[in-house]
């Protein structure tokens, strides 16, 4: 079975690494520290000789960063792997800084050319654009409805920023968490599966799901 990991670059500079606390999953639970919160999880999954494709998504930003940032995943997930043996492979969407129907669109398909059948996915979230993560859980769900793939976890890394207290009003991160959001993943696919005849049954329906 195919594992493919997606996982949106950030566009920033500056970059922190962090051993970041799993929120609820001993499963996801990283000793070591990281830039990128998808690599706590394939940091405890990934096995000797398992092919593992990577899917990066970036913007075409003006100083370059997701191109640098790219180069920093890779080699933060290659040391990783030096002890593990897993055959990973890269793939760079690259788009436009601009969010229009087009690009969007252009995304999706993009994502879903790189999904194959009955792959086990992971998706990390925690950076680029707001718009990104909503066109992943397009993407999942499609993959899961359409292909028969599994999801098994789409990683989130929550920090605060506090003040940094050099009194220029600069901020620092701490207390990283890290998030599996796939449930909602899973709920959003079986909302859209009901079929209720009207909103108060809709309703009725809708919390019978949040408390199972």
């Amino acid at each position: 079975m195919a594992k493919i990991v997606f996982s949106n670059l950030p566009m920033k500079k500056e970059l922190h690494a962090f051993r970041y606390v799993a929120d609820g999953q001993a499963s996801m639970q990283y000793e070591g520290e990281v830039i990128f919160p998808v690599n706590s999880v394939l940091a405890k999954s990934l096995k000797k000789g398992e092919k593992v494709k990577v899917v990066l998504l970036s913007k075409d930003d003006p100083e370059a960063n997701s191109k640098t940032n790219e180069k920093i995943f890779r080699a933060e997930l290659d040391r990783i792997n030096e002890s593990v043996g897993a055959e990973i492979t890269y793939v760079n969407i690259m788009t436009p800084f601009v969010e229009t129907r087009s690009v969007h669109e252009e995304i999706l398909r993009a994502v879903i050319g790189e999904i194959e059948e009955k792959a086990e996915i992971i998706a990390d979230v925690t950076y680029g654009p707001k718009t990104l993560p909503m066109i992943m859980l397009m993407a999942l769900n499609f993959a899961e409805r359409y292909f028969g793939c599994r999801i098994c976890n789409v990683v989130y890394g929550k920090v605060n920023f506090v003040d940094d207290g050099s009194g220029t009003g600069k901020t620092k991160p701490i207390t990283p968490v890290l998030y599996d959001l796939a449930p909602l993943c899973y709920l959003n696919s079986v909302i859209n599966l009901l079929e209720c005849k009207t909103p108060g049954d809709a309703l009725k329906a809708l919390d019978i799901l949040l408390k199972m």
